[in-house]
């Protein structure tokens, strides 16, 4: 059985061809958000390449968010498109739990000195940020200690204690924000290395297969499946601004 992996969380996004031995290929795409241009010619170009039509596909894992408002609408979009017209099942994770499964499997094992505990945040503009507690475990899938969310900075941080390692696209303007707070909350998180920051559709693969195996086609299931955005999107802000402008 052949299964897609749709990451597009990130504005970089990828996607993956894999079964149940493993990864079979993995597509990066570019730094210019080009995949909610060109997303559909890029699956039908790397099932080509892996020598497979749609209808091969038996099942399809997607990033949900939260992330890029666009990149993750794109992204349910097309697995629920998919997933409906092919009559197979859909899978959704979480692009925090992406993050912390790649970086968990980044940091060598016998590191005694390494942090278990990985905190994924992301800017989420206006001093709010995303983010998630997750805790190495010995197996693939990382044990999750506090549910995605978004809170101003003083609060989430009192969510996600550490000693963690931190990363993700708000990794950076979270220590600063920790430092221009003062206190020593700052040193409960030890920066993890860029590489870490982008969710990848390998990683997803590896978090989905075991649900996609044991997972049938629900047409209902597929349906009620949405973009995780924690929050109104920017433009929704500014019409229930509006709105509440004129109800006055």
């Amino acid at each position: 059985m052949i299964f897609l992996a749709i990451e597009t969380s990130d504005p970089r996004g990828s996607l993956a061809l894999f079964d149940q031995e493993g990864v079979r290929e993995e597509e990066l795409f570019s730094d210019d958000m080009a995949h909610a241009r060109e997303f559909a010619a890029r699956i039908d170009g790397l099932l080509r390449r892996g020598g497979f039509t749609p209808r091969d596909l038996r099942g399809i894992s997607v990033s949900a968010g939260p992330g890029s408002y666009t990149g993750c609408r794109v992204g349910v979009t097309a697995a629920k498109t998919l997933g409906i017209a092919l009559r197979i099942p859909v899978v959704a994770v979480s692009s925090l739990e992406v993050m912390a499964a790649f970086a968990i499997a980044s940091v060598e094992r016998e590191d005694e000195s390494s942090n278990d505990a990985f905190v994924p945040v992301l800017d989420g503009r206006r001093g709010f940020f995303y983010g998630a507690l997750f805790r190495r475990t010995a197996g693939e899938r990382p044990a999750r200690e506090a549910e995605d969310q978004v809170a101003a900075l003083e609060e989430l941080a009192g969510i996600l204690r550490g000693p963690a390692w931190l990363l993700g696209g708000g990794a950076d303007e979270f220590l600063r924000g920790l430092e221009n707070a003062g206190g020593d909350r700052v040193a409960d998180f030890r920066r993890g290395p860029v590489e870490w920051d982008r969710p990848r559709a390998s990683i997803l693969a590896a978090l989905s297969r075991e649900a996609l195996a044991e997972s049938s086609f629900d047409q209902e299931v597929i349906h009620s499946l949405k973009p995780s955005y924690l929050r109104p999107s920017e433009p929704e802000l500014v019409l229930a601004r509006k709105l509440a402008g004129k109800d006055r």
